[in-house]
Formats: C-alpha cells, structure tokens, sequence
C-alpha cells in the first residue's frame, strides 16, 4: 500500500512545483469532528493549504490532529491518537470568479499512530505505527468579500490500524480504523 502513497505524491508534485500556474492559493486553519465504527466521536483541528489551478483542478494539503478511544462492553480498551497529513486533488464545479464553490476532492494521507492499551488491556502498553490511507469527499466553499473563503467538507478515510484490527479479533466485536472527517474552516486568499 506505501506505493500507492509516494505514486500520489509523485503525480501531485508537477502541480504543486508551478504556483505561477495558480489562480488562487489559501491559507487557513480549520475545526474537525472525526467518528469510526466502534468507537467515540471527537473533536479536534488543524490547517490546511489549497491551490486552484487554471480549469476546474485544484490541491490541497491538510494537516490535523484526531484522538478517538474504542469500549468493549462500556469499558475503554483502546485510545487511538493520529496526525493525518492529507495531500487532495480538488475538482471545483464552477468558475473561480463565483462566490459559492462546490467541490469534489480524493486522495491520500500518511497518518502516524498512536495506539495505547486502557484498562484490561493496559498491560499491551503503547505502539506507534505510520500508515498511508485514502480518502474521498466533497464540500462547498463560500468567498466573503475578496480574500476571506469559509468552507466545510466531508470526506471518509480508509485506514488499516494493527491495534485497532486487534482489538476487533481480541473481543469479536466491529470496530474499524476507517473515519468520517468532517472540517469547517476560513482560508485567506491570496
């Protein structure tokens, strides 16, 4: 799976060597509500950079901090803390010059892991692990005067997580490393 992971950044690095190119670029922070199967929601945030190109394409890159604690039978077994760094092509559907923008948006992230053993499970203690996984999603982008964007997306992570899938075969429940991500955050363009 790591080469699908450095194939990404290879094709996304052409684009990312020619801002000349660009129509816009942001800079912005944003808030983040995570939730996987199996286990707590939570909120978080990070920041992130986006490129439009001419045309409909764009990028983006994203960095964000999610913390998510998996139960078995209401005990805590499980704290799961990750550092997403997310690299998107983005494909808005309508020109630059609008002040509404819908947009579609896939790629790949590198997620380094930090699993740590709770409760009955305590004695397994800490691993960390770096992982690549994929993600697709889509949102919409609002302009407020002439630099400042507002926008909220949604995308879904495929992930594998050696602790999480542990957990699941230790206790024969469902609990997944995949994740809804979902941000809402300002920009200023440039």
């Amino acid at each position: 799976m790591k080469n699908y992971g450095f194939a990404f950044l290879a094709a996304l690095a052409p684009l990312l060597s020619t801002p000349a190119a660009a129509q816009f670029i942001e800079l912005g922070g944003h808030a983040s509500y995570t939730e996987a199967s199996g286990a707590d929601g939570s909120w978080a945030g990070g920041a992130q950079m986006r490129i439009r190109f001419l045309g409909p394409l764009g990028a983006e890159g994203l960095i964000d901090y999610k913390r998510t604690t998996y139960s078995f039978a209401g005990v805590d077994t499980l704290r799961v803390e990750q550092y997403p760094v997310q690299a998107s092509l983005m494909l808005w559907l309508f020109p630059k010059e609008w002040s509404f923008q819908i947009y579609a948006l896939g790629g790949g992230g590198w997620y380094y892991t930090r699993s740590t053993a709770l409760g009955p499970e305590s004695a397994v203690g800490t691993s960390t692990t770096n992982r690549f996984g994929g993600h697709a999603g889509g949102g919409i982008e609002i302009l407020a005067g002439g630099h400042v964007a507002f926008y909220g997306d949604v995308r879904w992570v495929w992930l594998d997580v050696d602790s999480i899938n542990a957990i699941r075969d230790r206790y024969d429940n469902n609990p997944k490393s995949d994740f809804l991500h979902v941000t809402a955050g300002i920009s200023y363009r440039f």
